[in-house]
């Protein structure tokens, strides 16, 4: 991988300091304060002669042949400054994330008045007419079974008007060029989500008049602007859904892996046969009820196990000329990488092969009026990176998650409400007819907290990069990290990222301005939406 020069005081002392190669120098990171530094060999040995905890003195004798008297000592003076605010603390953090639960109870309490309640579902039925191998109801015993409770009218109901009054109260305190930016970029939405949400689709139907039917005029918010989403398996579709679908210009997730024998090795019916030619059937009696809107509002996404041929799969989704076809690979509880040893095998031995691959993307891309921002994705955490006045601390205060039960919020079947739609009913956060529950909030908070403050996120110089939510980490009652080897694997991407972006640092900075220019877009990137910020 990466070529590191040795630096053994920065080894051993500074666990969340890392070193990468850039041309002839050196780039310094510091986990601690999110901060990067351009360093030559020779600066690389003041620092280390620095942190070693040697004299300037003696570092400007010692040194001073090399680079002169008045530099080595302007140097020094810079480390000093920059130790100053944080940077080069040695030792592992302190603390990840808050864990005081008075702190904790603040937190929830800024994110109750200030955090855009952005995304918020529906499951209308924990029921589904298929058993795909994959799917955790199926295989996981501590997640939610298979069932056919069905989400009641005034559960779902009350959930609805509990977003209303968050939205509504939201919206009220913008200017008015900001609620023109918000109605643009997060409209008022609802999703439905399963089981199979269509097994209910009385209820989704129910539920989208009731939606409309809300006094969003008061708050000058149109109908226009509404945006509503559904997942589902393509196993029913008639004509009656398919013109809600139309008439209320619905997003449609729908899944399909692969071509038949692809898509039939996991997505089975209860006895084991396969679904692709229901669900193939029903994908294109959507395009041919109304092509215009297949091609605009239907996404197909599928779920990729080790046996699929991944890239016929891929082939097959993308010819059948949906709006976007997306694959992602199946995810299981407790399992964050499968097979870690062999993947960072893979991943060192071709690092420099798929560097490669990356510089001639980045060159093909350069010069272009518009640049294709997909080929950049792994790179917009980079936007964030300090480069000048840093503010490190031992106390990360990272939450590494979505403001939990502010930001993203799915009313389950059964009433309760729940993190997202991601994760299983065992830690519920408050119910539809009563509301958020804080104290739940306060005590998931904690055992978050108690979970990214241990172990090895700590010492991990890439924690401020990790992309595994809450949701991800969630296991029966309570939260887990990755075992060792998969932080292995996760560190390993960050690190070639982290190569990516320094390439481009170096040889296109023009793009590199240009990524950073589209992740600082509210209207290209919208992530958690803070009042404050906003």
């Amino acid at each position: 991988m990466a070529d590191i020069p040795a630096a053994s005081v920065i080894n051993d002392r500074y666990p969340m300091v890392r070193l990468f190669r850039h041309g002839e120098d050196v780039v310094l990171y510091d986990g601690k304060a999110h901060f990067a530094v351009i360093l030559s060999n020779d600066e690389l040995e003041v620092l280390e002669a620095f942190l070693a905890g040697r004299q300037e003195e003696e570092i400007v004798a010692s040194f001073s042949s090399r680079l002169g008297r008045n530099p080595i000592a302007e140097l020094c003076g810079k480390l000093e400054r920059l130790r100053e605010r944080g940077v080069f603390t040695g030792g592992p953090a302190e603390t990840v994330s808050p864990a005081g639960k008075e702190e904790i109870r603040n937190l929830l309490e800024y994110y109750d008045r200030n955090i855009l309640l952005r995304k918020f579902c529906l499951e209308v039925t924990e029921d589904c007419n298929f058993r795909c191998t994959y799917c955790k109801r199926t295989i996981a015993d501590d997640f939610r079974p298979h069932s056919g409770n069905r989400m009641s009218e005034e559960n779902a109901f009350m959930a609805i008007r509990y977003y209303f009054q968050k939205y509504t109260s939201f919206f009220s305190r913008l200017s008015d060029e900001k609620k023109e930016l918000l109605l643009k970029i997060v409209p008022p939405g609802l999703s439905w989500y399963g089981g199979e949400p269509f097994l209910n689709f009385g209820l989704i139907q129910k539920t989208a008049d009731f939606f409309k039917a809300l006094p969003w005029e008061d708050f000058s918010i149109g109908r226009e602007s509404f945006h509503f989403t559904v997942n589902t398996n393509l196993s029913i579709m008639s004509d009656e859904i398919l013109a809600f679908l139309v008439d209320n210009d619905v997003i449609l997730f729908a899944s399909l892996d692969g071509p038949e024998e692809e898509h039939d090795r996991c997505r089975v019916f209860p006895d084991g046969s396969g679904t692709f030619r229901l669900a193939c059937s029903n994908l294109l009696k959507i395009r041919k009820f109304n092509g215009a809107y297949f091609r605009r509002r239907v996404s197909l996404f599928g779920v990729l196990t080790e046996d699929h041929d991944h890239e016929r799969c891929q082939t097959f989704n993308r010819g059948i000329g949906a709006f976007q076809s997306r694959h992602f690979p199946a995810q299981y509880t407790g399992v964050f990488v499968p097979d870690p040893e062999e993947t960072v095998r893979r991943g060192l031995a071709e690092f420099y092969e798929n560097l490669g691959r990356f510089a001639e993307v980045a060159e093909a891309q350069a010069g272009r009026d518009e640049i294709d921002m997909e080929c950049f994705a792994g790179l917009l955490q980079f936007a964030g990176l300090v480069f000048d006045n840093p503010s490190g601390s031992n106390f990360l205060k990272l939450s590494l998650t979505c403001p939990m039960g502010f930001d993203n919020l799915m009313a389950a079947a059964n009433g309760d409400y729940l993190l997202c739609h991601k994760v299983s009913g065992n830690l519920p956060i408050g119910h539809c007819l009563k509301g958020l529950d804080f104290e739940k909030l306060v005590e998931v908070n904690r055992k978050y907290a108690g979970t990214v403050n241990s172990g090895e996120c700590r010492s991990c110089w890439a924690v401020r990069f990790c992309r595994i939510c809450a949701a991800a980490r969630m296991s029966g009652e309570g939260f887990i990290n990755p075992t060792p080897q998969e932080c292995d694997v996760l560190r390993l991407d960050i690190a070639f990222r982290f190569a990516c972006f320094l390439h481009l640092a170096r040889n296109h900075p023009d793009i590199l301005a240009r990524i950073f220019q589209y992740k600082r877009d509210p209207e290209h990137c919208v992530g958690v939406i803070d009042i404050n910020d906003f």
